[in-house]
């Protein structure tokens, strides 16, 4: 039994242990574990008692956190804060007093924030009211910091998070460099990436999770120092498990640092026994899965993919096609550019993103982790850096991602690995003689002093919102300024018409991109139901989910809000999605600002009143795919010939059977869209033959057969074919798209 005084000791022991492991980094991961409870917590119907909850659980997490850390806090002096943090604090205000308006955030970041900080992603009466429904736990930490600094200082959480992740760099470096100011003007030399700074005034993920990825890294490196070696592996594998939670493209970086940890634990001298290495194992795998877990439920739970929309071709969720998948304007297109990508990007900026500008930070990096590997072998932790960022570059690569903004942590590994090489070939910094390795050194260090340089002007000349900087317009930026802290929220700055008009609105239409953020910033408790994206719109589960949302609209308060340039699209899904365009009202919004005005079209829009028409939408879900399992067949060819003449017709017999789950409907459309039924193609020479169609003469249930007959035309050209025998869903796809097995006959043509 613990006597009074012993417990009073106790907890004066664990105070003085976590004032001596407290680091700058763990004030946000206080807030990274506030809103991951958060998620937990959404089980609570109240948002109110969610968050009050939420609050002493992310304190008591915290101190497990910093009371469990296996090395203590180290101090960053002067030098630091002058050469490191007050440039980045100088960057950041480049552009801190123009709002962000950048293309993401007004398409998802902004609609994510304001609902997660309300509650759940979902709403009632939405339907996929964000465009991609990723974990929103990035948006959750920027709406938190947004609500309490305003829009324009929201983003400083980036800052934050990028000094964090350069303080990683710094104690990463200290054994290669000893000295704190030659260390911290290295550290600078790093973070001047423009691939890093394009970022840090923006609502983005990216810098949220670096310092995560560079502090599981640390720890890795580590490894052996470590008291409780075990303890130390639950740490990494939190920090990794945090940094997939934010963005899936992180397991990039995590499944190489798990190899090495793998190794340290099992192949290194010393090695971890059987049993202790099965405890570390499970509770390193809870540590990765929890803060995974939450939202991969929830979404399981919308949409019956626990990571939804990807991989979509396993779980096969109504609410997304089974095909597609990376915009292939980006990254490597084949299998040698993939492995060469990391250096490629130096030649080929356009590929590696939108803005089209790179200093080649990861390619040199990436070059000179070989040289390390060749001069620097002896050095376990130079090693144990050039394998993490080759293996991690080459990951990036052949997801098929190879993008600028899925890779800044191997960004910022690329400059610790130069500045580490460089200091291995050297001896040190200062050098007194001369010799190959040290000119390589010297121009390593060149190297990336021009880098920098380079990312400088480039940051100065773009970013992901196209805002300009003090330098450009420091009078609009004086002005722009003003509005600082008193931009918490956007409905101020509207006009007492504009409000009123707004006040309308009880359902939201999502039709254009660029759209959510305002509508969540004007009225975000109004329910979004997604017309725009055609993901949503492939099959009839998901079309018939979309009919019964709109059924239940407020029909004199559905509007729609889009840019000027996007009214002619957002008419022609309207009409697709057979709803009707009822009025159009003119508005400028002025976003955060009197001066930054935002031309836009507030669209009335109401269910058709034409009967047909609204026969017509309530049948629309026929427009849409069954689900991938239930476009299976069987179908056998009686008596087929083998042998025809150019052109000749045959008509063959066929048994048809039903191995899906759904009735195969033999009537559609009046424009014979959307019916079932079978077709034949050529193949042969190269080519694909369309050739004919046969039609059931009543619908087909599941597991049900029937006899039909199509009338097959032979090619002209004489040879040796394979006659496809495949069900086709008219205006939608053939069956072998789904994966059905299409019946093959080998006919030859002779002339």
């Amino acid at each position: 039994m613990i006597r009074p005084e012993q417990s009073g000791s106790f907890f004066k022991k664990g105070l003085a242990n976590l004032r001596g492991h407290v680091e700058f980094g763990d004030a946000l991961v206080f807030f990274y574990a506030l809103v991951f409870i958060r998620e937990y917590l959404w089980i609570i119907n109240n948002n109110f008692i969610g968050w009050i909850l939420s609050v002493p659980l992310a304190a008591v997490c915290l101190y497990l956190y910093v009371s469990t850390k296996q090395f203590p806090g180290e101090r960053f002096g002067a030098g630091f804060w002058l050469l490191v943090g007050l440039p980045l604090l100088l960057i950041y205000l480049l552009r801190a007093a123009f709002p962000d308006h950048s293309f993401d955030v007004l398409a998802y970041h902004l609609l994510n924030a304001e609902r997660t900080l309300r509650g759940t992603l979902f709403g009632p009466g939405d339907f996929f009211p964000t465009a991609f429904a990723f974990n929103p736990i990035a948006d959750t930490l920027t709406g938190i910091s947004r609500s309490f600094l305003g829009y324009r200082l929201g983003t400083v959480i980036n800052l934050l998070a990028l000094v964090w992740a350069a303080q990683v760099a710094d104690k990463i470096l200290r054994p290669f460099v000893s000295r704190a100011w030659q260390r911290a003007a290295c550290v600078l030399l790093i973070v001047l990436s423009e691939t890093l700074l394009f970022e840090i005034s923006t609502y983005m993920v990216d810098l949220l999770t670096l310092p995560l990825m560079l502090e599981a890294t640390l720890l890795t490196l580590r490894f052996d120092e470590a008291k409780n070696r075990g303890t130390n592996f639950v740490h990494v594998a939190l920090l990794l498990g945090a940094s997939v939670a934010f963005k899936l493209t992180n397991l990039a970086v995590a499944l190489p640092i798990f190899v090495v940890c793998a190794y340290q634990m099992v192949i290194a001298p010393r090695r971890f026994s059987a049993k202790e290495f099965a405890r570390t194992t499970v509770l390193g795998a809870f540590g990765f899965l929890a803060p995974q877990l939450p939202f991969s439920f929830y979404i399981f739970r919308v949409t019956g993919n626990p990571i939804f929309p990807v991989a979509n071709v396993f779980f096969k969720t109504p609410y997304w096609p089974t095909h597609g998948g990376w915009d292939y304007r980006w990254g490597p297109q084949n299998f040698w550019e993939t492995i060469v990508w990391p250096i490629m990007i130096w030649f080929k900026p356009e590929r590696h993103s939108e803005l089209a500008l790179y200093s080649g930070r990861l390619s040199l990096g990436f070059i000179v982790a070989f040289i390390g590997l060749v001069c620097a072998w002896k050095n376990s932790r130079a090693r144990t850096l050039c394998f993490i960022l080759i293996s991690t570059a080459w990951l990036w690569s052949a997801t098929n991602t190879g993008y600028s903004r899925y890779g800044l942590y191997q960004e910022m590994l690329a400059g610790v690995i130069v500045v580490a090489v460089a200091s291995i070939l050297s001896g040190r910094i200062l050098w007194s003689g001369f010799s190959w390795r040290q000119g390589l050194a010297s121009l390593l260090f060149v190297v990336l002093a021009i880098q920098s340089c380079l990312g400088i002007s480039y940051v100065l000349q773009k970013e992901w919102g196209s805002r300009p900087t003090i330098l450009d317009d420091p009078g609009r930026y004086g002005r722009e300024a003003k509005f600082i802290f008193r931009d918490r929220h956007l409905k101020p700055f509207l006009s007492d018409e504009q409000r009123g008009l707004f006040n309308r609105v009880s359902v939201w239409l999502e039709t254009c991109p660029k759209s959510t953020g305002f509508e969540a910033l004007i009225n975000p408790h109004a329910p979004i139901i997604a017309v725009r994206q055609p993901e949503y719109f492939v099959t009839r589960e998901s079309w018939r989910q979309f009919i019964r949302a709109v059924d239940t609209l407020d029909t004199q308060g559905t509007y729609s809000l889009c840019l000027n340039a996007d009214v002619a699209q957002a008419k022609q899904v309207i009409s697709e999605r057979g709803l009707e365009v009822a009025a159009l009202t003119p508005v400028e919004i002025p976003f955060f600002s009197p001066w930054d005005r935002i031309g836009m079209m507030l669209i009335q829009v109401r269910r058709p009143l034409e009967a047909e028409a609204r026969s017509q939408f309530e049948s629309g879900w026929m427009k849409g795919a069954f689900p991938a399992a239930d476009y299976r067949e069987e179908i056998l060819a009686i008596d087929p010939p083998s042998t025809m003449r150019p052109g000749e017709k045959v008509d063959i017999r066929f048994k048809v059977k039903n191995l899906g789950n759904a009735i195969w409907p033999a009537v559609g459309t009046k424009d014979f869209r959307y019916q079932i039924n079978m077709g034949d193609r050529w193949l042969g020479f190269g080519t694909r033959l369309e050739d004919n169609r046969a039609a059931m003469t009543a619908d087909l249930p599941p597991g049900g057969e029937t006899e039909m007959k199509l009338t097959v035309n032979a090619p002209l050209k004489p040879g040796d074919y394979t006659l496809e025998i495949d069900m086709v869903h008219e205006g939608v796809n053939w069956f072998s798209e789904k994966g059905a097995r299409p019946l093959h006959l080998n006919v030859h043509v002779a002339p």
